[in-house]
Order: structure tokens, then sequence, then C-alpha cells
């Protein structure tokens, strides 16, 4: 619109120079809501810059402005000024609402692109500053563990309330910090909540999520490192929260999504769309095809085992002949969860 572009101009016109001065707001109390009026007034261009910035890291993995935390004099210059401030203006014009912007940039032909991209692009723009491909980011920590519950139907969506403890190893804590503050996994819906709603202690971080570079709280930060190390692949494997995850979506697949007549090769594509939101290949049902006969043979020879990974921490199933099958498909599951295609954003 001409205001969106009047206001463009004028934005562009202060990049670098100061913010409303405070004398064009002197008649306004000295208080909250006229610091929040401040903050928000349009001609002050660096909160919206800040805040679509931040909402643009979020989806793209990079922003516009690179130092998220600093859009000082020591910080980056934006590769695309123009855009960052005609996004600003955007968010000013829909009154601030996150929703609509957010709908905005993933509908956006620059987000919808694929991420694959040739030696020469890449060659080219390795960290893809001029927006010729897609995104392709790993989820945040709390997003790793959030989906896998979802995938397997367990996510609580219950908003608000106390912090709660989800399921984690046995790490000592009773000796670290005595009995009063041991942790106590919390039961019922509260064990499925968000990741946003785990008590967290600064000298002890929940370990899954520290391991996928959730910060420690020790200080303030305003954007994280992605690291890809082989201790985040024994999380996603080997966690009592990704175990129950894995139980939870072979039920799923077994009992709930498919009927008794279906066979093996329905159900896995049951669950791998469910995972990754597309069919499998030929060649890829056929590889988990194979897993699948192997792990029922093992299962078979070890009912034990079997009888602990189909049960253990979800309950025991309805029948004991099941216990082999459903031990079986957890393991596919696993495996499942553990895909590139799931952890990552592309």
């Amino acid at each position: 619109s001409d205001a969106a572009a009047a206001t463009a101009k004028a934005v562009r016109a202060s990049a670098g120079g100061n913010l409303v001065s405070t004398s064009s707001t002197s008649k306004l109390p000295v208080d909250r809501l006229a610091l929040a009026q401040w903050l928000v007034d349009r001609r002050n261009p660096l909160t919206a810059r800040v805040w679509v910035n931040r909402m643009w890291e979020s989806l793209f993995g990079l922003g516009l402005v690179r130092t998220s935390e600093d859009f000082g004099a020591q910080g980056d210059m934006p590769t695309h000024p123009e855009l960052l401030d005609w996004l600003a203006c955007e968010l000013m014009d829909v009154r601030w609402g996150n929703k609509r912007l957010l709908r905005l940039l993933v509908t956006s032909q620059t987000y919808r692109q694929t991420s694959r991209v040739t030696h020469d692009a890449w060659q080219q723009d390795q960290d893809n500053e001029w927006l010729a491909r897609g995104p392709r980011v790993r989820l945040s920590a709390e997003m790793v563990r959030d989906q896998a519950l979802s995938i397997g139907g367990l996510l609580s969506h219950k908003m608000h309330g106390a912090p709660v403890r989800p399921p984690q190893p046995n790490l000592g804590l009773k000796a670290a910090f005595g009995s009063d503050t041991d942790w106590q996994t919390s039961a019922g819906e509260d064990r499925y909540r968000r990741g946003l709603y785990t008590t967290w202690r600064r000298s002890n971080p929940y370990p899954s999520m520290a391991t996928f570079d959730a910060p420690s709280r020790e200080v303030c930060i305003l954007r994280r490192d992605s690291t890809n190390t082989p201790l985040q692949a024994l999380v996603t494997l080997n966690d009592p929260a990704f175990v129950e995850a894995a139980q939870a979506l072979a039920r799923r697949v077994v009992l709930v999504e498919t009927d008794q007549a279906s066979d093996d090769s329905t159900r896995l594509q049951s669950a791998f769309e469910l995972c990754t939101s597309r069919a499998a290949t030929e060649a890829e049902l056929q590889s988990l095809l194979g897993l699948l006969d192997t792990a029922r043979q093992h299962f078979a020879d070890e009912p034990a085992a079997a009888k602990q990974l189909s049960s253990d921490p979800l309950g025991p199933l309805d029948s004991p002949a099941q216990e082999v099958e459903l031990a079986a498909w957890t393991s596919v599951c696993n495996v499942l969860l553990n895909l590139d295609e799931v952890l990552m954003k592309r």
C-alpha cells in the first residue's frame, strides 16, 4: 500500500540514525504505558526490525541480520535491507500480529523452495545468503522431543500451569542435590507436556535438551548454536522419552491406524507418512521390511526383552501374545523417528 511504502521509505531513511526522540513523547506520563507506546511507535524502526528478524531466523535458520542479538554499530548489516524494512512495515500494518506475519512468511515462494542444492550453487553461496533455495535447519531442542511425542500421539496440548518433570535417565540427582530436590517424574498428562513447560535447573539442565543445544540459562542468550554430534543420535535412540514415543507410534500403527487385516507394507507406509509426511520409496520400504523381519526373529528368541520393550513404560498389552510383534514394531518406529527428515526442517 502507499502508506506502507511511505513508512518503509521513512524507516530506511532512519537507518543508522537515532530512535524516536523522547522530546516528541514528552507529554506522555512517565510510566510503563508510555514506554510501550514509545517502543511500538511507527517512527521507531528498531523494534519492528528486531521482531521480524527473529521470526525470519526461526524459519530460515539465519536472520536477515545475522547478529540477531546486536542491531548496533558492531552488529552485521542486513543482507536484504529493503526486505527487512518491508516486513517491519507489514508487521506494524497488521497491528503486530505474529500469526499473520508468520502466515505471510511460510506461504511465500522463498520459504516454499526446495532445500536441495547443486554443487555449483553450494560453492557460490554456502550460507544461502541470497535465498536461492529453501531452508534446511535442525529442529530446536524442544521441538525434537515434542515432535516425537506428537507423532506417537502422546503430546499434551494443555496450556499454562506449573512446570513439569518429564522422564529422563537416572543421573543420581539425590547425591547431587539431596532427597528434597530429587527429580520426581510427572504422572498422567503432565508427563507429555510440551518442552516449554519442563522444569529447568541451571546447575543440571534437562539432559536431552541440553544435548540438542538448549541453553543452560546461566547467562542470557538470544541466539542458539546448532551442533551436530554423535551424542545426539544416542539420545534419540535411547532416551526414555524417545523410546516411549516409539512404543506409542508402534501401538498407533499396529492397533489403531490400520485394521488387523493390513499387511506389513501398509502399516510401514502409514508409519513412514506419519513421520515424514510423504510415502516411502520402494527401496525404503524393502529396507524397513527387512529390519522388521530381523527384529521379529530377535525378539522371538528374547521374550524377556520383547516384554520390556513393548510394555515399559506405556503399560502391559492386552494380550501377551502381542509382545514380540509390538517390540519388533517399536524397534522399527525408533529408527523412523531418527531419520534425518524427521529431525531436520527442509
